[in-house]
């Protein structure tokens, strides 16, 4: 009965880009997997915040673990939250060319992704407890787009309009709306990107400080800050160098640390 009582978790995962080892390695130390790698985070939550290929040496492992983890987390009430990073969305968009998969393998990929987006297994964002959890943020300029749209601009309204427009556009394959700049920073003609193409400092610099609570990727960190004075927290620190994370209890978040593995 004490078990049934804890409070539900949201475990939260920056930036794996195939770096299989190191994300099993924060699945296991935050209690979400077993050692066969089966779902074993009961009622609760992982949040994945994009960009799971590219670059590492296993993005494919990691994609197929975190398709079986969603499907068994809802046997137990829990629940996987998989976001599009920029490295998904140009596949999606059929840019192969920052893509480490050959022609063929990224088009299966593509294919792939697009069904998950429409059937709802992707997102582009996601609310939970008062904070906005998107792939790279949204900039005052483009909350100033929502605030339009919008008669309350919270997380939940927030992340149900992305998600639709999200949603339309793979659906008609139409990529015009603001959430999908690149910014000039990337090398794109606009001054601030979306929520997939917008570095950090560029984020930051869009506001005094963010009015949402934001959870944000893409950008790579030293370490996550929790308090850094811009109601902003990012949580890519490289699996390769760092297993970070970030585990909310009702609604409060707290910094964890798996270890990596000892070289031989």
């Amino acid at each position: 009965m004490a078990d049934e009582k804890k409070a539900r978790k949201l475990v939260v995962v920056g930036d794996v880009h195939g770096q299989y080892d190191s994300f099993v390695r924060i699945l296991r130390h935050a209690g979400l997997v077993d050692d066969a790698l089966h779902w074993a985070g009961k009622n609760n939550r992982l949040l994945q915040v994009g960009d799971i290929f590219d670059r590492g040496p296993q993005p494919r492992m990691v994609d197929d673990l975190l398709d079986k983890l969603q499907r068994e987390a809802g046997d137990t009430q829990g629940e996987v939250i998989r976001l599009v990073g920029n490295h998904e969305l140009e596949l999606l968009l059929s840019n192969y060319l920052i893509s480490g998969f050959n022609k063929e393998e990224a088009k299966l990929v593509r294919d792939k992704l697009r069904r998950q987006v429409l059937d709802g297994a992707l997102r582009a964002a996601y609310a939970y407890k008062g904070y906005l959890f998107t792939h790279a943020g949204i900039t005052r300029k483009l909350l100033k787009i929502f605030e339009l749209q919008l008669e309350h601009t919270t997380p939940v309204n927030l992340a149900l309009l992305i998600n639709m427009i999200f949603r339309e556009a793979i659906k008609h394959e139409f990529y015009r709306h603001p959430i999908f700049n690149i910014s000039i920073t990337r090398s794109g003609p606009d001054r601030y990107g979306g929520i997939f193409w917008e570095d950090l400092d560029d984020l930051l610099n869009s506001y005094p400080q963010s009015p949402i609570k934001q959870v944000v990727g893409h950008t790579q960190v030293d370490k996550i800050n929790l308090n850094n004075g811009h109601n902003i927290i990012p949580v890519d620190v490289g699996l390769h160098r760092k297993l970070e994370y970030v585990v909310f209890t009702e609604g409060v978040p707290e910094v964890h640390e798996a270890q990596l593995a000892s070289a031989v």
